[in-house]
């Protein structure tokens, strides 16, 4: 992934679908990376774990690792897959995490432009509120999670709270935070 030429990058903004107020992020990402790549910069700009599935979906394509099934389509293996040769600007990608939970993600570019080298090449430039917990059930579970922790009176409030912990805030969004740990995957690669 660290790929010391990069001629161009992406300007993303990756919205989590059937969640509200929003969950989102935009992304300046090197336009060299693969789809496998990109994956992995999601997972870290959203805070999701990695432990489930996924797939991509554009146009009449489904992209994902190669040794995953997919769920009816037959399946490109996204390691081969380059994200300036998959998706223009202007372009929308489709990126479904945890088939189970169901968490649909919409990948939108809003530009492609020449690598300033004076900025990062991999950064979460804005975004907003907490990514779900693992395993909460998709948007109608995950609705039922923070009506629980809002209302005390509530019979799972307890549970739910300690469940997720006390740290949980769905409001935060740390960017310095992710801008660290993406740093630190760029360079690892």
């Amino acid at each position: 992934m660290n790929d010391v030429r990069v001629p161009t990058v992406h300007d993303l903004r990756v919205t989590l679908l059937d969640v509200s107020p929003p969950v989102w992020r935009r992304l300046r990402v090197p336009s060299t990376v693969t789809l496998s790549a990109l994956h992995g910069i999601l997972q870290v700009a959203f805070g999701w774990r990695d432990c489930h599935l996924h797939e991509w979906r554009t146009g009449e394509r489904t992209l994902g690792p190669p040794e995953e099934e997919s769920w009816g389509d037959e399946l490109e293996d996204e390691s081969a897959a380059v994200l300036g040769e998959v998706a223009g600007a202007d372009c929308v990608l489709h990126y479904d995490y945890d088939f189970g939970d169901g968490w649909e993600h919409i990948v939108e570019v809003l530009a492609v432009t020449p690598y300033d080298a004076s900025q990062p090449p991999l950064a979460v430039l804005d975004g907003a509120r907490a990514v779900p917990p693992e395993d909460s059930g998709g948007p109608i579970g995950y609705e039922h999670l923070l009506d629980a922790l809002a209302d005390e009176d509530d019979p799972e409030h307890d549970d739910m709270l300690e469940w997720v912990g006390d740290a949980f805030d769905p409001e935060e969004f740390d960017r310095a935070g992710v801008n660290r740990r993406l740093e630190s995957l760029w360079r690892s690669h």
